[in-house]
C-alpha cells in the first residue's frame, strides 16, 4: 500500500510531539484571570462522543481535521470467511468487499495530484455490555475519485443515472426506438433513473454484489426535453425494469466495468461544497445500527464488512446520491484514471 495521506502524517506528528513534551516539559500550570480567558476560543483537534440505541452503546473518536489524500492499495479485501461460515448462497471463499488496485484520488500526466478530500474523519466502537460488537471508520464529508477493479461489494451504494437519451437510442432495438419516439423521447431528451447493488435477476442484492443496476419494478423518468410533457412520463412508466432489462435494454452492469467513480460533486474540488456525507466502512459481528452522520438517524449495517455511501441532503435540502453517472458511462463503463506516479496507471 502506498499512501500520501496528510492525516497519517499529522497523527504521527501529534504522537511524537506528545512523547517529546511528556519527557522534557518542566512548566507548571498557571491560573488565567477571567479577563484573559474571555479572549480565548478554540475547539479540540480530537474529541469523544457517546450514544446508545437498542441496548448498544457507542463511543466515537472525532478528528476535527480536513485531509487531502492520494492513496493506492494493491487489494482492499474485507469480510472473507472460511467455507464453514460462508454467507448462505454466496460463493465459498468470496469476500464482503473485494476491490483490487484500490485508490483514492488521481494523478495527472505531469505528476501533480488531484487529491481525494475528506473532512471530519472518525473512528467508532459499538459495545454490547463489555463486548465490542462493531467498529467503523468514516468521514463526515468526502469528495473525489474512487478507483479500483471492483469484484464484490456489501453495503448501501445508491447510484443516480442521468443524461441525454442518445446512448439509449444507440443501444435500443428498432422496435424500442419506435416506442421511445411515441413517448416523445428524442436523442436530446434528458432522462434519469436510480441504481443500486443487484443480482443477475435484477433483485436488490446488498451482500457481495457484483452488479449495479435498476432494480425490478423501477423505471426511467423525464428531466427535460420530453415532447409530450407529463404524458411522456406516463408512457415511460409503462416500461419497468425486469430481469435486468427494460425491453431490449440492459439495466444491470458489472461493477468491474466502473474503474473510477466520482464520489460527491467533483466539478469544483476547491471547496467541500457538494461533498458526499456519511461515507463509512464498518465491521460488525451482528446486524448493527449505526447513526447516519447526515440525517442523524440510525441505519442498519449487515453482519460482516459493510460499505455505506448513503444518499444525503445538499445545501438546498434535496436528497442526492453520492455517485452520479450518465447513460454513456452506465452502458460502456468508466475507464480507470491514472492513480500512480510513474509509468503504471494502476497497481502501483
Amino acid at each position: 500500500m502506498r499512501s500520501k495521506s496528510l492525516l497519517a502524517w499529522k497523527l504521527k506528528a501529534v504522537f511524537v510531539a506528545g512523547l517529546l513534551s511528556a519527557s522534557i516539559a518542566q512548566a507548571r500550570m498557571e491560573e488565567l484571570p477571567d479577563s484573559e480567558l474571555s479572549n480565548i476560543t478554540g475547539q479540540a483537534f480530537i474529541n469523544l462522543t457517546t450514544d446508545a440505541n437498542a441496548g448498544i452503546n457507542y463511543t466515537r473518536v472525532n478528528f476535527g481535521v480536513k485531509v487531502d489524500t492520494q492513496l493506492n492499495m494493491k487489494k482492499l479485501q474485507l469480510g472473507q470467511y472460511d467455507d464453514a461460515v460462508t454467507r448462505a448462497g454466496e460463493v465459498a471463499g468470496s469476500s464482503d468487499i473485494l476491490i483490487n488496485n484500490f485508490a483514492l484520488g488521481t494523478v495527472n500526466a505531469d505528476g501533480s495530484i488531484n487529491p481525494f478530500r475528506i473532512a471530519d474523519p472518525f473512528v467508532e466502537l459499538a459495545y454490547s455490555g463489555n463486548k465490542v460488537v462493531g467498529v467503523r471508520i468514516g468521514f463526515g464529508e468526502a469528495k473525489g475519485v474512487l478507483s479500483g477493479d471492483i469484484q464484490s461489494l456489501t453495503g448501501n451504494i445508491p447510484v443516480h443515472i442521468t443524461g441525454t437519451a442518445k446512448p439509449i437510442y444507440d443501444k435500443a432495438s428498432f422496435g424500442d426506438k419506435i416506442l421511445l419516439g411515441l413517448a416523445g423521447i428524442t436523442n436530446s431528451t434528458k432522462l434519469q433513473g436510480d441504481a443500486t447493488l443487484v443480482n443477475a435477476s435484477g433483485n436488490p442484492d446488498p451482500v457481495r454484489g457484483g452488479l449495479a443496476g435498476m432494480p425490478n419494478g423501477s423505471g426511467l423518468s423525464c428531466v427535460s426535453g420530453c415532447n409530450l410533457g407529463g404524458l411522456s412520463d406516463a408512457l415511460l412508466g409503462l416500461f419497468k425494469s425486469s430481469g435486468c432489462a427494460i425491453l431490449s435494454l440492459s439495466t444491470c452492469f458489472p461493477l468491474a466495468d466502473f474503474k473510477s467513480l466520482p464520489v460527491g460533486n467533483i466539478s469544483n474540488m476547491n471547496t467541500m461544497d457538494g461533498a458526499a456525507k456519511g461515507f463509512f466502512i464498518s465491521f460488525q459481528t451482528q446486524d448493527l445500527a449505526w447513526k447516519d452522520m447526515d440525517q442523524n438517524a440510525f441505519m442498519t449495517a449487515l453482519k460482516g464488512a459493510f460499505m455505506n455511501m448513503p444518499k444525503y441532503r445538499d445545501a438546498n435540502g434535496n436528497l442526492v446520491s453520492p455517485i452520479n453517472i450518465d447513460f454513456e458511462q452506465a452502458f460502456n463503463g468508466i475507464p480507470r484514471q491514472d492513480t500512480c506516479l510513474g509509468s503504471a496507471t494502476a497497481g502501483c
